[in-house]
């Protein structure tokens, strides 16, 4: 399929929206996808030489152009800052925090502990930002019932920020304009379901003049586990997201503190594949649609690792294929009590402003943690890959 073929499928998707569903085509099944580690690893960033002690990388590695042409490199904890430079493969540190969360311990205004997930430019002076924002209730005294499995405690959602100076300093609207998702249930002191609600967003993927992007969620009540799709006409307006259904978009995500919900289960949206997604890019050579994700176990099938899928619409997917084993990591890395995540995929020969696009041989970017001093020894490496794509 060419990339022309993937914007006509996908305008004929948007028509969709509005006329019932036995209009649609059947789908014609999602191509295959494969890859493999083609060089050593290398070094991004190591919090030795971090600015603070919370400076670690705590996120999937995203990275834009701005007005200057200057490459930031995001992938950072709740206070933010980048690595920036000419090129993704000439970066250095900036010890400027570009975002500080607000730890606001209202779980209604959304803003707890936020982290920057995703960011989005036409013209590389505004940005908008998806925002994985956590409610952790086990750090505030009276709102965590479980002390000893804080995970009943940690409640998510999907929020906005926004820069206006180039993506050097990020603010977010006053709740609730800051709200792009939440599940229709409010946070629950006495949970036992463990984590629940919207989180980790991939980046944002603009195909003609829609933008899109994949959330990921635990399953909770009405809410199933797996990647959700979501879509906007305005990637600047948080309340302007609406979820696929299988159908159509036409999922209204709700405000669980503001709003008197009658049917849950209309607001929350169904996976488009199993586990989750923490990359979500286009191939340049054929207009497919890329994602990556980590499994750590043998839920695929196959080893643990970093798995890559691969889509023609965005809505069906292929079956996750291993792209490197943690074996492997591990073998590379030599002693130490090592575990891997973050997983994302840049391109440095990409001209796209948000490096979204990808060529068959983009950089696999991830995080190692050192477990023997937890939680703020870490370092991002990346390694150059190799994909084929058989449509």
């Amino acid at each position: 399929m060419t990339p022309g073929q993937v914007r006509a499928a996908l305008i004929g998707l948007a028509a969709l929206s509005s006329v019932p569903a036995v209009h649609a085509v059947a789908p014609v099944g999602p191509p295959s996808i494969s890859g493999v580690v083609i060089s050593p690893k290398e070094l991004v960033f190591d919090t030795r030489t971090g600015c603070e002690q919370i400076d670690i990388p705590d996120a999937p590695a995203r990275a834009f152009r701005d007005n200057h042409g200057t490459v930031h490199l995001v992938a950072s904890h709740f206070v933010a800052r980048a690595m920036t430079g000419p090129s993704l493969n000439r970066l250095k540190r900036d010890c400027r925090a570009i975002y500080r969360s607000p730890q606001d311990r209202d779980p209604s205004h959304f803003k707890y502990k936020n982290w920057l997930f995703s960011f989005f430019s036409e013209d590389g002076r505004r940005f908008a930002a998806l925002v994985h924002s956590e409610f952790d209730a086990d750090e505030i005294p009276g709102m965590c019932a479980t002390p000893k499995d804080s995970n009943n405690c940690w409640w998510n959602t999907v929020t906005f920020a926004q820069s206006l100076d180039g993506g050097y300093n990020f603010l977010e609207p006053a709740p609730p304009r800051n709200l792009v998702a939440a599940l229709p249930y409010r946070y629950v002191v006495g949970n036992r379901a463990s984590a629940y609600g919207y989180a980790g967003p991939t980046n944002i993927l603009k195909v003609d003049k829609l933008y899109y992007a994949l959330i990921n969620d635990w399953p909770y009540k009405a809410q199933q586990y797996g990647p959700c799709l979501i879509r906007t006409s305005n990637v600047f307006d948080p309340a302007s997201w609406r979820a696929w259904d299988g159908k159509a978009f036409t999922i209204r995500f709700a405000d669980p503190y503001r709003e008197k919900i009658a049917k849950p289960e209309e607001h929350v949206c169904p996976p488009v594949f199993a586990g989750s997604a923490d990359t979500l890019l286009q191939h340049a050579g054929t207009g497919n649609f890329v994602t990556t994700q980590f499994a750590p176990d043998n839920r695929f099938g196959g080893a643990a690792g970093f798995y890559v899928q691969v889509s023609r619409d965005l809505m069906h997917w292929s079956k996750p294929s291993l792209l490197v084993p943690i074996s492997a990591l591990l073998a590379s890395d030599g002693a130490g009590k090592w575990t891997y995540g973050y997983d994302s995929l840049l391109d440095p020969t990409s001209i796209d402003r948000n490096f979204s696009i990808i060529s068959d041989t983009p950089y696999l970017y991830y995080v190692r943690m050192d477990g023997k001093h937890p939680p703020y020894v870490r370092a991002l490496f990346r390694r150059k890959i190799k994909l084929q794509i058989q449509q």
